[in-house]
């Protein structure tokens, strides 16, 4: 059994995959863990170069791209291919990678 949480997410995702509506829906699910990860990455890394509003909005960059990879990943996850964990865990990779290279662009 995948649990709720997972089955909660895979259906929000397989709606957001096909959809503008449901995509921003998700969206504003994903929110505050983005929220929480740029906040953890500013205080972790000590940033001044660019202020919170503006990583939160970078921090969306990859949103599309990570949201096809991990679905693809979520199907085999369902099949039992792959250890299962939450669209979240996955997408911070992304959130941390536009933040670098926006910053990096900043140097």
């Amino acid at each position: 059994m995948l649990g709720k949480r997972f089955e909660k997410e895979f259906n929000m995702m397989e709606k957001a995959i096909k959809s503008e509506k449901s995509e921003k829906e998700f969206r504003v699910y994903v929110k505050p863990y983005l929220e929480s990860v740029v906040d953890e990455y500013i205080s972790k890394h000590k940033i001044t170069k660019a202020d919170r509003a503006t990583l939160i909005k970078v921090g969306w960059t990859h949103f599309s791209i990570a949201l096809k990879k991990y679905y693809e990943r979520a199907l085999q996850m369902q099949e039992g291919k792959n250890d299962i964990f939450y669209f979240n865990t996955y997408f911070n990779w992304y959130i941390r990678q536009a933040i670098i290279e926006y910053l990096n662009t900043l140097k």
